[in-house]
């Protein structure tokens, strides 16, 4: 990146999360329901975004999944919508709208135009206060979700991932597939998903995001029109923060899988976004995975010609999580040499301070990447939705540059020294299956 166009990308930053307070309005309703307005008139069009406070970091031993699985069903059937008369409705208004799954919440959205917008409002209502639940429609549904399992089964690096985090965490709920275990899949009820569905999906556990070109006066009376009447019961979430204990020696697991092309990963327990490390490791990421200039890449791919990807970075949010390098490594023969070559990296910086010259440019490619991600409005929403759940408040999307501004050489090199050690490391290794003799 040439220095002048990275100074015009940091001071862009500084702008624009500068000036963010002025585009929101939030409030709550009576009932509890958490709503955030975001005003973008750059394009007209409105994005709605619905956050519950549910996900796979919820659930208790033998209904992992069910978060997902009710994701599925919400889709479905409301007392005022049919079965796949919700997806037509949108579709006939010309928007677009999805749903996903994720270990903190489980999200909702719904993009128009600017004249249509409040048609996300009454579909949303009805999603939060009146789904129905029906065996007929519940088992098919629940035979979409095992099809869906199964692919992911089917698919190596999907698995690599599954079993590599099952293996560096043996406490947190991060350890758990968000789709779930088979076994409870298998053994869902309507019933269960039906409760589910009562406990947590009501406006005190929910916030609503309503992105684009809207008045904030205008969207309070329509927010107020179809969520006002629903009534609110807050939702006491467990904090297992602290739950994972240390690492205390080295975990590995090795995969064989059908495939011509084998992969590791490699990670390290580090903190979560509750904890100010975390701006260092955004900062470390952009140094050594992220992008062809970093050092990984650099060493493995470009020098070398050991691998043929190098990724990954700090797959942390709420709780601690891990630093992860992803390898797509040339050839099996290749992988002892890769770590090496990765071990040599990252003494260095232990022992080394990076560059004053690198130092400004990773830090400026982190500030321009949250610029970037402000293009979209849906995006926008869906980050303004995720901060307000796993860092405490949207602030933190205006806080974040001068947090990763303030992180120092000293502190990129004392975070390495201290989570990057052989005991706090799990490597999961994907290499192609042998033919049994």
């Amino acid at each position: 990146m040439k220095p002048r166009v990275a100074i015009l990308l940091a001071v862009l930053a500084a702008f624009c999360f500068a000036g963010l307070e002025s585009k929101v309005t939030e409030y709550d309703l009576a009932n509890g329901l958490d709503v955030i307005i975001y005003v973008d008139s750059s394009a007209p069009v409105v994005s709605t975004t619905v956050f519950y406070q549910v996900g796979a970091y919820d659930e208790p031993t033998g209904k992992t999944g069910i978060s997902h699985m009710l994701e599925h069903m919400t889709f479905k059937h409301t007392d005022r919508y049919k079965p796949g008369q919700f997806a037509r409705i949108v579709r006939a208004a010309g928007g677009e709208e999805n749903g996903f799954t994720a270990t903190y919440y489980t999200g909702f959205y719904e993009t128009f135009a600017k004249d249509r917008w409040e048609l996300s409002l009454e579909l949303e209502a009805a999603r939060m206060s009146s789904c129905r639940f029906e065996d007929d429609v519940f088992q098919p549904e629940r035979k979409v979700v095992t099809e869906e399992w199964r692919l992911g089964e089917n698919r190596p690096t999907s698995k690599l991932w599954k079993v590599y985090e099952a293996t560096a965490y043996i406490a947190h709920p991060l350890g758990v597939p968000v789709i779930g275990w088979k076994h409870d899949i298998d053994n869902y009820t309507c019933e269960a998903v039906a409760d589910w569905y009562h406990l947590h999906y009501n406006p005190a556990n929910a916030v609503l995001v309503i992105a684009g070109d809207v008045r904030p006066e205008e969207v309070k009376a329509r927010v107020k029109k179809h969520f006002g009447r629903l009534k609110g019961k807050p939702v006491k979430r467990a904090d297992f923060y602290d739950l994972e204990p240390p690492q205390q020696s080295e975990r590995s697991i090795i995969l064989h899988r059908n495939t011509q092309a084998p992969a590791m990963l490699i990670g390290y327990h580090v903190p979560g976004i509750r904890n100010k490390e975390f701006y260092t490791a955004e900062v470390l990421e952009a140094i050594l995975v992220q992008g062809r200039t970093s050092r990984l890449y650099q060493a493995l791919v470009t020098r070398t010609g050991l691998a043929t990807w190098v990724g990954g970075g700090d797959y942390t949010t709420r709780d601690p999580g891990l630093f992860t390098i992803y390898i797509t490594p040339k050839s099996e023969k290749d992988i002892p040499e890769i770590s090496q070559v990765i071990e040599q990296e990252l003494t260095k910086l232990k022992t080394e301070l990076v560059t004053d010259h690198e130092f400004a440019k990773v830090q400026n490619q982190v500030l321009a990447q949250d610029v970037f991600d402000q293009d979209d409005i849906s995006d926008m929403a869906y980050f303004l939705a995720r901060c307000q759940i796993t860092a405490g408040s949207w602030r933190f999307l205006e806080q974040y540059p001068d947090q990763i501004r303030k992180v120092t050489k000293a502190q990129v090199q004392e975070f390495c020294r201290h989570y990057f050690k052989t005991d706090n490391r799990t490597t999961a290794l994907l290499l192609p299956k042998k033919e049994e003799k």
